[in-house]
């Protein structure tokens, strides 16, 4: 039973501080992945995209906290250069001539998202706690909340469903990424397709925070 799972998403932050660490990171071209979206840095240009998912060690830099990807023609296109002005910054839908006098002036459709060629996601910190669905890969379904599950270390996989990911009990060992650290306390315990509290391991960590 796929399409159980659901967005990803920061909780708590265990050193202290009222909020969670953010980072921008150039946005590789073609990305569309979603928010709560295990994220990584490609290392051949610095572009940010979806985690491959198999890229264990030092393999996640975070969870998406945009809404979505803006799907750009080229990696970081639009993003501000040190010491030169933000240039290309528009729509990501598309820019219209506004006056055929003034070529580079251009009018943005109304509520079209903006973007400087950067997107924003939560630093896999292990200061900080996230929060999602558990389930299996075995059969690709949810599976009940255990106190069992605490201090356990377990592995992502993206739900078949949809464009999210759950926390995979069939991950484990060398495919871990996450240990749990907690149930959701908003859930009874033995929920089936409840939601977990975790930190990413050390070793899964790809951005030193």
């Amino acid at each position: 039973m796929a399409n159980f799972s659901d967005a990803i998403d920061p909780q708590q932050n265990v050193g202290d501080a009222n909020s969670f660490m953010v980072r921008a990171q150039i946005e590789e071209a073609g990305q569309t992945f979603v928010y709560g979206t295990p994220v990584m840095v490609k290392a051949a240009d610095g572009g940010l995209q979806a985690w491959d998912g198999t890229t264990v060690a030092f393999g996640i830099a975070g969870i998406m906290a945009e809404i979505i990807a803006n799907n750009l023609g080229s990696t970081g296109s639009g993003a501000p250069v040190g010491f030169s002005p933000v240039l290309g910054i528009g729509s990501v839908v598309g820019n219209y001539t506004a006056n055929s006098n003034q070529p580079s002036a251009v009018i943005t459709p109304p509520m079209v998202p903006m973007s400087d060629g950067r997107l924003r996601f939560f630093v896999a910190s292990q200061t900080t706690v996230f929060r999602a669905k558990i389930g299996t890969s075995v059969s690709v379904t949810p599976i009940a909340t255990a106190q069992t599950q605490v201090g356990a270390a377990f592995g992502l996989t993206k739900d078949s469903g949809n464009n999210f990911w759950y926390v995979d009990t069939n991950k484990t060992g060398a495919n871990a990424v996450l240990q749990i650290v907690g149930i959701d306390p908003r859930e009874p315990i033995g929920t089936v397709g409840g939601h977990v509290l975790f930190v990413f391991l050390n070793s899964a960590i790809q951005i030193i925070a």
